[in-house]
């Protein structure tokens, strides 16, 4: 499933107020799919992602809901499926305030839920930016984790009651899991606020996502151990994983964990003559986890934590092993451990930490509106650690 905006796979769905129309893409594939006509609405959410209360004509223009008709079937490809494709907001559904907003796809009705995507509507009226300082806070977390300090210039924005109705969120690549959310100016100046020294910005620096490419089914790229046909599939296992904790930092290039989906043949259609294939994962093991569970994190499973990224140990191989259905294109990954008390998720056992890690961090400015009783995204900016 992607969602983004403007053309690019790898930008984050946030789309300017004043200038929306048509500038968030859709697109999805039902596995062994017979075409059926879809549906999808979105509602608005308040900074924390909970339903706003007021009115739906208060924050959208036009239907309620709308069809989602504009599908197509997979082409030449073993495993066959349905991809569907929407360009929005249109004219017939369009949000007419900034913030948070869920897309909500569905069936017949919203009981017949096909999944939920989170989207974001800014409207400029604040300037964010942040620098990562090489010495954070907390001298011990020197070489392993990266500090946001974070200056928010809210031009003629600022009112008296700027620590009450003002929120800022924080996140890592595209994580969610480790967001920094909600939180609270740590001072107030007269022309702008500042989010500094504040435990919730001091993120596990982690190490680069590995990597590997399946664009190409007849050529044996980085990463790539086999390949192989079968009646029903391609299959591809990818080279041994070793944890890297003790490994020392390598820089080269990633995509931050995300994914993007392409065949190499220029002439053939990334959205219907992709396909998909069985990739199996080996992490390499004497011995399992005894408080933690294993995972494959990434866009590739959309950043979350369940079955289907969960790797399973098995004695015999020693080791952790998963297999995936992934779409052909270039994908990024990194395994994670998942506390099975707290279920925090961390890097420092299998990827290590190192403050030289390249990651982007994604910045969202929240203001209250009083009067309209909602709350205002007047602030976005992607920063880089280095």
């Amino acid at each position: 499933m992607l969602l983004y905006a403007d053309e690019n796979q790898l930008n984050d769905p946030v789309v300017p107020l004043e200038d929306m129309m048509g500038r968030l893409t859709l697109s999805f594939d039902v596995i062994d799919g017979e075409g059926e006509v879809l549906n999808y609405t979105f509602i608005h959410c308040n900074h924390d992602w909970m339903p706003t209360q007021i009115q739906r004509m208060q924050y959208a223009a036009g239907f309620e809901s709308d069809r989602l008709d504009n599908y197509a079937f997979s082409r030449n490809t073993l495993i066959e499926y349905v991809n569907y494709q929407l360009k929005f907001p249109t004219e017939d559904m369009m949000p007419l305030l900034s913030g948070n907003y869920l897309l909500i796809v569905y069936g017949d009705d919203l009981n017949d839920l096909y999944f939920t995507r989170r989207f974001m509507v800014v409207d400029d009226k604040a300037y964010v930016g942040a620098t990562v300082p090489r010495y954070p806070d907390d001298l011990n977390l020197t070489n392993t984790h990266q500090q946001l300090n974070v200056k928010v210039n809210m031009n003629n924005y600022l009112t008296g009651n700027i620590q009450q109705y003002s929120f800022l969120t924080i996140r890592q690549n595209g994580r969610w899991d480790n967001a920094a959310e909600s939180l609270k100016p740590t001072y107030v100046y007269p022309d702008y606020i500042s989010f500094e020294h504040h435990p919730k910005t001091v993120f596990e620096a982690a190490n680069q996502y590995r990597r590997f490419n399946t664009s190409n089914f007849y050529f044996q790229s980085e990463n790539l151990a086999h390949i192989r046909q079968t009646d029903e599939s391609y299959e591809i296992d990818i080279a041994t994983c070793k944890s890297r904790a003790r490994e020392a930092y390598v820089t080269y290039e990633d995509i931050h964990g995300e994914k993007f989906i392409y065949v190499e043949d220029e002439n053939m259609d990334n959205a219907t003559e992709a396909d998909y294939c069985r990739v199996n994962f080996f992490y390499e093991s004497e011995a399992p986890l005894t408080h933690e569970n294993l995972y494959i994190m990434g866009a590739l499973n959309d950043w979350c934590f369940n079955e289907s990224n969960k790797m399973t140990y098995e004695y015999q191989l020693h080791g952790y092993t998963c297999s995936m259905v992934l779409k052909q294109g270039y994908y990024n990954f990194m395994m994670v451990t998942l506390d099975r008390d707290t279920n925090e998720v961390r890097t420092d056992l299998t990827a290590g930490n190192h403050w030289e890690t390249n990651n982007i961090y994604k910045m969202y400015f929240y203001f209250y509106n009083t009067l309209k009783g909602y709350d205002e995204l007047i602030g976005y900016s992607v920063v880089n650690s280095h």
